[in-house]
């Protein structure tokens, strides 16, 4: 078992300091689409014969490892109990709890965590939904199974490095190149976005794993605007040395000459296309009135929503999302330091909801949260630990509000779903939860074990949370 506990970042990961692997890196993330990797057509196709709409799938990724049981909490009197005994010093007081009435729920009475009052409403409104205790598996598991090992598991757990590239690849039992929403593009842009589109995945949280497919390359773009492809010019004289620089740009612009040459060159004036094309579009954009929290995450959701209004302009009628953040490892002070993430994860999701009403496209937009894994119920003082199995929301105006798909579990110690201290077990497998939001977007039922490729292990392909 790995005990990697650092914090996850929503910056890119370095990168060599040799200039010519870092301008590569540079130019690939930006170009989003070369034809500088091979192409793939999948199946895109023929899954948008008939379609002429929009649709967006937006990922907030909460890099850490957030506390399930602190953002879901019961309500019910003898529930509570149970979950203040368990976490003494991380209860969060009953009276504070934001009370919830799911549909079609019969378990104990829930609550919210106080700092998700925007995501309260939402869920009131019939626009926000609760998927219960997900995480990864290689296979259904029961605790008995788990306790034996009679069953085959997910590497690593607990790690938070394997766990997010396995959230992120959804495949928990093997290495894989490419992510489940890359995958999701692969199958898509081809039949729903112009061939000259910039790339259907755009990241404004870094680089990720979860966006890159066989064919989709992601667009990364910062919260305030394209990152600027002109590496030359933006340095000055390489060595100090004029004639050396203008040889490299002489490399960059070339079509002719060594394969690599090529290659870089048609990803160097890919990039330089699709900054500019981008800019032209931002700049031409109808300004929102819907006010975004003044922080990392809001500004993230502000450029999501900027995207959003110009998906005409940029060709594509099919979008996907990746914006992050950070610090959600809370060994230590959890209480205060996950109320305060908790506010800006409201806060972000709530103005980009808003934001798609404004625009008019609520229904053609869904955002849905994902972690590394969740955290142990027991406390550890004034943190938690690593976990496995966590809660996550969903929001938009085709998500069939209201609701907790899966099963919620027992919040108490050595339950049927206790892998030790509290550890969820999941009941719900990345798998499904992913095949749900990819049909929704419009990846046929035949195609969704492309995306999800085991998942025909799991009973119930389809959560029922879209609509």
């Amino acid at each position: 078992m790995s005990d990697d506990t650092h914090d996850k970042s929503v910056a890119a990961p370095a990168v060599s300091k040799g200039i010519n692997r870092r301008l590569a890196l540079q130019m690939a993330g930006a170009a989003g689409g070369s034809a500088f990797l091979t192409q793939l057509a999948a199946a895109g196709g023929a899954a948008a014969q008939t379609a002429d709409d929009f649709k967006a799938l937006v990922c907030v990724f909460l890099y850490g490892g957030n506390d399930q049981s602190n953002v879901i909490i019961p309500h019910d009197t003898t529930a509570y109990a149970r979950y203040q005994l368990a976490r003494p010093t991380l209860a969060i007081p009953r009276d504070d709890l934001l009370t919830i009435n799911p549909v079609s729920y019969t378990g104990p009475a829930l609550g919210l965590s106080p700092h998700l009052r925007g995501i309260r409403g939402l869920f009131g409104l019939g626009k926000a939904a609760v998927v219960a205790n997900v995480g990864t598996l290689a296979y259904p598991v029961t605790r008995a199974q788990y306790e034996a090992n009679s069953r085959p598991l997910p590497f690593q757990l607990f790690s938070h490095s394997d766990q997010t590239g396995q959230w992120q690849s959804g495949l928990p039992d093997k290495a894989s190149r490419t992510g489940w929403l890359g995958r999701i593009g692969d199958m898509m842009a081809p039949g729903f976005n112009s061939p000259n589109a910039i790339s259907i995945a755009m990241s404004i949280a870094g680089n990720n794993a979860m966006q890159t497919g066989a064919s989709t390359i992601q667009y990364q773009i910062t919260p305030w605007g394209p990152i600027r492809i002109d590496p030359i010019n933006s340095w000055g004289p390489l060595w100090q040395a004029p004639q050396a620089t203008e040889n490299i740009r002489s490399m960059l612009l070339r079509q002719n000459g060594h394969m690599i040459s090529r290659g870089f060159s048609a990803i160097y004036n890919r990039a330089v296309e699709s900054e500019q094309k981008l800019s032209r579009a931002l700049e031409s954009a109808r300004p929102l009135t819907t006010v975004f929290p003044n922080n990392y995450l809001g500004a993230q959701a502000r450029m999501v929503a900027r995207l959003i209004s110009i998906q005409q302009k940029l060709g594509q009628r099919r979008q996907i999302y990746f914006i992050a953040a950070g610090g959600y490892d809370f060994h230590d002070n959890l209480l205060t330091e996950q109320g305060e993430r908790l506010t800006e994860l409201d806060g972000a999701i709530t103005a980009l909801y808003q934001a798609t009403v404004e625009m008019g496209v609520a229904p053609n937009v869904t955002t849905f949260t994902a972690s590394d894994f969740g955290r142990a119920l027991q406390h550890n003082g004034r943190g938690s630990d690593h976990g496995w199995g966590a809660h996550h929301f969903v929001v938009g105006g085709a998500v069939r509000g209201r609701r907790i798909a899966g099963t919620m579990p027992t919040v108490d110690l050595d339950t049927d779903t206790d892998a030790g201290q509290g550890r969820l077990i999941p009941t719900t497998s990345v798998d499904q939860y992913a095949a749900t939001l990819a049909r929704w977007f419009g990846v046929p039922a035949s195609d969704l074990a492309t995306i999800m490729p085991n998942l025909s292990r799991f009973s119930n392909q389809n959560l029922g949370f879209m609509e």
